[in-house]
């Protein structure tokens, strides 16, 4: 057994007796349920708790967390790193997504919200020198904007996109704070736009804006 098919056997198995109510097996027992090594189980143990879906604790054995939203993100995160996807299909996702939830973020969106969303952007402007910082702040806004949407489903499966480009912050310009000055303004157009209610202007600047990160982590910029 592939070491995939292993872990998802394992996950799928875990989460089942987790939900009858039943105790959890120990590596030793799963070890022999699916026929392979203590090694392989533990590797594939280590991605779960990793993940959040299991809490492992000498003598009190293994427990299954409850599944809120970032644990799911997290699960279809290490789903996708697993498929190997390319990295085309994560931009095409996310930007069919993240666009297309403008309206209703429009709609939803607190004041709460938007004052994240500005700090986010400041934090973007103050950090633009740290291009590892400004990049972070910049996927929050992103996620900020998903969390506006209302719709925790989307969230779930939005956040595991916009989090994948933790992976692509090296290919971003180093040393280049107008670059990351240059997002933080788009942003606030986009903001005020949401602010306004225009979603078609909204969407627009947001398409706009992800597809230059498409040509430049595609290389033809």
């Amino acid at each position: 057994m592939d070491e995939e098919a292993l872990f998802r056997d394992i996950h799928h198995h875990i989460l089942r007796q987790a939900k009858a109510g039943e105790r959890i097996d120990t590596e030793t027992e799963l070890a022999t349920r699916f026929n392979v090594t203590r090694y392989k189980v533990r590797k594939a143990l280590s991605v779960l708790s990793q993940m959040g879906v299991v809490d492992r604790a000498p003598k009190r054995g293994m427990t299954v967390n409850a599944l809120g939203p970032k644990n799911l993100s997290a699960q279809i995160q290490v789903q996708m790193d697993i498929a190997n996807f390319d990295i085309r299909e994560f931009i095409e996702a996310r930007q069919l997504i993240e666009v297309n939830i403008i309206p209703l973020a429009i709609r939803r969106m607190t004041p709460a919200l938007l004052g994240r969303l500005e700090d986010a952007i400041s934090r973007i402007e103050a950090n633009a020198g740290n291009s590892a910082e400004a990049d972070r702040w910049d996927r929050e806004f992103h996620l900020l904007l998903l969390e506006a949407c209302g719709n925790r489903v989307l969230q779930v499966f939005s956040a595991a996109l916009v989090t994948y480009f933790e992976k692509t912050t090296e290919n971003l310009p180093q040393n280049d704070p107008q670059f990351f000055l240059d997002i933080a303004k788009n942003e606030r157009l986009l903001l005020t736009a949401i602010k306004a209610g225009r979603e078609d202007e909204a969407k627009a600047l947001l398409s706009h804006q992800l597809g230059e990160q498409v040509e430049l982590l595609q290389g033809t910029r």
